[in-house]
């Protein structure tokens, strides 16, 4: 298991001082990549062979979020390598060690040069002690997307959404989406399904659909191709 200590920052708040959902994602995602950095699996191991992980999929479990100064400790580790896929859980903890929000995720690795999926080398695989899942309810990969949308203004990709993989960050979709729910829908689990890749230029088309307790936002292109879909569902205040 790796652990990342840090203090939650004022530039990584919302307007009520406490962290972001986008900041919360990054946490979990620089968790993840100093993790491979420090066993010698990085970005510059992947870039240099032409490789990269590619995220499929996010179920994202908020206890409550954490205010600003608070300290707060982010843990991560894969559980399992099977063919292409890669699985990783996540957990942010407070100073005594109460979760504050738990994630699973789940990843493909790519062949960047060919575009297409390769199985996870054993020189990979073998950096990692196999550690067992987390404990939670697993929501699985696939989102079923409503026929009922109300479609919102379009969205361009712009530079800073853009990741060393040259397409729209994973957190930069959920930044998106948060945006088109209401402020005071009390956010408790997201699950996010990645299907495919904006790229710089490309226009996101959003179709929101509300239910009880639910909001689905599906990003597309013009024709209607997802992007990815995310799900906000109801919990009590984070």
């Amino acid at each position: 298991m790796y652990e990342m200590h840090g203090q939650i920052r004022y530039s990584e708040v919302d307007a009520q001082g406490k962290l972001s959902i986008p900041a919360l994602l990054n946490y979990f995602q620089d968790s993840c990549t100093f993790q491979s950095e420090t066993l010698g699996v990085g970005l510059k191991y992947l870039m240099e062979r032409q490789i990269g992980w590619v995220l499929t999929s996010w179920q994202i479990c908020i206890n409550r979020m954490p205010e600003m100064a608070e300290e707060v400790v982010t843990q991560t580790w894969p559980y399992a390598f099977k063919g292409i896929f890669g699985y990783r859980n996540f957990c942010m903890r407070d100073k005594n060690g109460e979760i504050l929000a738990y994630a699973n995720s789940i990843w493909i690795l790519m062949d960047i040069s060919t575009g297409k999926p390769m199985r996870v080398p054993e020189e990979i695989a073998s950096k990692y002690i196999d550690e067992p899942p987390l404990t939670m309810e697993s929501a699985g990969r696939k989102i079923p997307v409503p026929e009922v949308y109300e479609l919102k203004e379009e969205i361009p990709v712009l530079r800073y959404f853009i990741d060393t993989n040259r397409h729209v960050n994973n957190e930069k979709y959920i930044m998106l989406a948060e945006n088109l729910i209401p402020s005071d829908f009390p956010v408790g689990e997201i699950r996010v399904e990645y299907r495919n890749a904006a790229v710089l230029d490309d226009i996101l088309y959003p179709r929101v659909t509300e239910e009880e307790d639910r909001i689905y936002v599906n990003l597309t292109d013009e024709a209607g191709k997802t992007y990815a879909v995310v799900l906000f569902i109801r919990g009590g205040n984070p």
